[in-house]
């Protein structure tokens, strides 16, 4: 079941399963399926109708049952779909801002780049945990080891 944002459901209106498909851009089929998983409709006479409280908190369910809380030494790994450690406890802190960055690196079990946004002021608490190399980002665009060569200028 893909990730549908059930704030677009009016929770004091009643929707057709096609009204409710057309909320999200769906099949009307995908409706069928949601209350054949537990969504409560009307079903005495057609058509059939869907309250938007009773589909609201069937999402919001869905939604939260999905989620994986993830420890303080763990990332989300996108491939893998379940909380993992980085491949040898070493990670690389990256930047964004001056009050936020990025800690990356590899997952323990896929080997794939698995990525945690923190503020700069926590990447101390994140070494007790982690080997965390400081990345050092090119200040200006002029400053590359490789500069680029392609110019039609010629002196």
């Amino acid at each position: 079941m893909a990730n549908y944002n059930p704030n677009l459901v009016k929770i004091h209106r009643n929707y057709t399963y096609e009204e409710l498909a057309l909320v999200f851009g769906i099949h009307k089929n995908t409706v069928a399926m949601w209350v054949k998983n537990g969504l409560f409709s009307f079903q005495e006479r057609r058509p059939f109708l869907i309250k938007g409280d009773d589909a609201k908190a069937f999402l919001q369910h869905q939604r939260a049952s999905k989620k994986q809380k993830c420890k303080q030494n763990e990332f989300y790994c996108l491939r893998c779909k379940a909380p993992a450690k980085p491949y040898d406890d070493f990670v690389e802190y990256v930047p964004i801002t001056s009050a936020k960055g990025r800690l990356t690196g590899f997952c323990d079990c896929c080997e794939s780049i698995i990525n945690k946004f923190v503020s700069h002021a926590s990447v101390e608490g994140y070494s007790s945990f982690f080997k965390i190399e400081e990345s050092k980002g090119l200040e200006h665009i002029k400053d590359t080891d490789n500069p680029l060569l392609n110019s039609d200028f010629t002196r």
